[in-house]
């Protein structure tokens, strides 16, 4: 019982203010809209939030590679490796962490810009990003075992 009100605190009572307006906003657009009849909510959910099925095959078909960088740059190779091999959950969050959004974008991830960029040669660096740009800024690592 504990925990059930404290979870019902946190994730209703803690923002109902801010989802209300979210809320009043929202059927302010939609309340005369053909958007109710147009779409399921399903699909509503989806041209707003995105999709949660990350093809990271198309992503990488998109991609551009910039300052040194080519698909066939030894680390360009080892991140994808890498990046195939990963979970779900994982991929979810190197989107999240190259593009601010952990989900697809209406459309699917092949319409994605998305950019890799060298970002130095071989160091303890992490790499970062630009995610209003799409851009991961990734050092030169040497080995796969470094990049991952």
């Amino acid at each position: 019982a504990v925990v059930s009100t404290q979870s019902t605190g946190i994730f209703n009572t803690s923002v109902s203010k801010q989802f209300d307006q979210f809320k009043k906003g929202f059927d302010m657009i939609a309340q005369h809209s053909p958007l109710r009849t147009w779409f399921r909510p399903e699909e509503l959910e989806k041209l707003i939030v995105g999709s949660p099925k990350l093809d990271f095959v198309a992503l990488q078909s998109v991609t551009r590679y910039d300052n040194g960088y080519t698909v066939e740059t030894p680390v360009i190779t080892w991140f994808w490796e890498t990046t195939h091999a990963m979970s779900d959950e994982d991929k979810s969050k190197l989107l999240a962490f190259a593009t601010g959004c952990g989900r697809a974008p209406v459309g699917g991830m092949g319409e994605m810009t998305f950019h890799i960029v060298k970002n130095g040669g071989d160091s303890e660096r992490l790499p970062s990003a630009h995610t209003c740009f799409n851009v991961l800024l990734l050092p030169e690592y040497t080995t796969q075992e470094k990049l991952k």
